[in-house]
């Protein structure tokens, strides 16, 4: 090959080289130049999501403020709501406490017939307000996540029986018939008898209540649990024959205030709270209640829930009905006890002491707030204090605080007698220092009563109000 092609060759691939060189330096360029677009578009992207990062952080932190806010106002209400329905119950069954109170010592006088009706229809319109008043209670304390529930051995059959028993003049009187199924022996088991007692009542007096013939059939059994043998599973059955229940009203029975329908609620009264109460006491106890009817045919409501087995020797079946004994009006103790009446209301003070003079005990002795209560019970002459809570000058809880502190030959038993009806108010009257809690209205029943826990020294909280 001569020099001149050489040359020729040698040039041409130096072009291929330029061209290359040129097309990868373009490409280059053209990379650099989408690589600053992709970070101008990028930082950009940052940006936003930087800026819509902190808008919502300030949406989130705003939003948690209102939540903040929301929950500080719902737990200022509740609050507030606990502390109104304290202060009514309160109210309410101080003036309450004179109406029932005077009613029964009338309906222990020498009367008409007449009166005696009229006396009785007193006492019965008293008694369903106070019923009215503890429902209300009830659905409060349940709201707000304040009902405990007791835990002590009991005799689910025993229980049971009672009831039915306390329910069978009632059916007689409207004409129908209680017919009361259970198995033989007893159902010894760990739960809180007064409220299975509650409901229970509720479901059967509802039964009597809108079945206007045929009539109610109460079933109770107790079942071994499969898996875990030491849980009993419970269910107590009552059926009538009554008006019955539409799937509509069966949806909404439960709900409070509710009842079937307006008509029912003209006809039959009541505020729909029974059975409200009812099914959040049966879910509290691990349970639930269960409703079958056809309208015009009746109803069958099932309580159920599961409890663990308890020792019959473990306690004493507190849910027997107690044993015929002297009636509370005549039944006049032979040693008056040295009593001291702490009562602020002077119609609770004539109340009080008119009651205690029927049990018997007429040299009793008064203080008209705590810091008299207190000076009394320094000459050590005082057996029981019947103690109220809410004093001018110094409260039932101070009072009894300050006499625990005197040297005295013998504490006297001091009884709580108050129109505070909350569970917590009898837990403060314990740590007081006081030996048994009676709410207002009291009757000559429960008093006497506590005056004989107080003569043998028993110190025993009353478990209702």
């Amino acid at each position: 090959m001569s020099g001149q092609d050489e040359e020729a060759g040698l040039a041409e691939q130096l072009d291929r080289f330029k061209r290359r060189y040129e097309r990868e330096k373009k490409a280059r360029r053209e990379a650099e130049g989408l690589l600053e677009q992709r970070s101008r578009e990028l930082h950009a992207a940052n940006f936003e999501l930087s800026t819509v990062a902190a808008q919502l952080e300030k949406i989130v932190e705003w939003r948690m403020s209102q939540l903040s806010e929301a929950l500080l106002r719902a737990e200022t209400a509740a609050k507030s709501k606990s502390e109104f329905l304290a202060v009514m119950s309160h109210e309410i069954r101080t003036p309450l406490n004179g109406v029932l109170g005077m009613a029964e010592l009338l309906s222990h006088t020498d009367l008409t017939k007449e009166q005696h009706d009229q006396v009785a229809t007193l006492k019965e319109c008293g008694t369903s307000l106070l019923a009215l008043i503890n429902d209300i209670l009830d659905l409060s304390k349940i709201d707000a996540g304040k009902m405990t529930l007791e835990n002590e051995p009991f005799n689910l059959y025993a229980l049971v029986d009672s009831v039915v028993n306390l329910f069978v003049p009632k059916a007689g009187e409207v004409g129908l018939k209680l017919v009361w199924r259970r198995p033989s022996g007893s159902a010894w088991v760990m739960g809180d008898a007064t409220r299975v007692r509650q409901i229970t009542s509720n479901l059967l007096s509802n039964a009597i209540k809108f079945t206007p013939q045929g009539g109610v059939t109460v079933e109770v059994g107790a079942e071994e649990d499969q898996v875990l043998m030491d849980r009993m599973l419970l269910r107590v059955s009552i059926t009538d024959t009554g008006i019955g229940l539409t799937e509509e009203q069966q949806g909404k029975i439960f709900s409070a205030f509710e009842q079937a329908d307006s008509s029912t609620t003209r006809r039959y009264g009541g505020t729909g709270l029974g059975l409200a109460i009812c099914k959040r006491l049966a879910e509290a106890m691990g349970g639930g209640i269960a409703v079958e009817s056809r309208l015009g045919e009746g109803s069958t409501f099932v309580l159920s829930w599961e409890a663990q087995r308890a020792q019959e020797a473990a306690s004493v079946s507190a849910e027997a009905a107690p044993s015929p004994g002297p009636s509370p009006a005549t039944a006049v103790s032979t040693e008056p006890l040295s009593i001291l009446v702490a009562e602020d209301n002077s119609v609770n003070q004539k109340l009080i002491l008119k009651l205690l003079e029927k049990l018997g005990h007429r040299e009793v002795k008064l203080a008209g707030n705590g810091r008299e209560a207190l000076e009394r019970a320094r000459q050590g002459d005082i057996e029981l204090i019947l103690m109220d809570m809410q004093m001018p000058e110094m409260d039932g809880l101070d009072a009894t605080r300050a006499i625990r502190l005197l040297d005295l030959p013998r504490q006297p038993h001091i009884v709580a007698l108050t129109a505070n009806a909350f569970t917590e108010d009898r837990e403060r009257c314990e740590a007081a220092g006081m030996d048994d809690f009676l709410s207002k209205p009291v009757n000559l029943e429960r008093l006497s009563a506590a005056l004989e826990r107080g003569r043998q020294g028993i110190r025993l909280p009353s478990p209702t109000p």
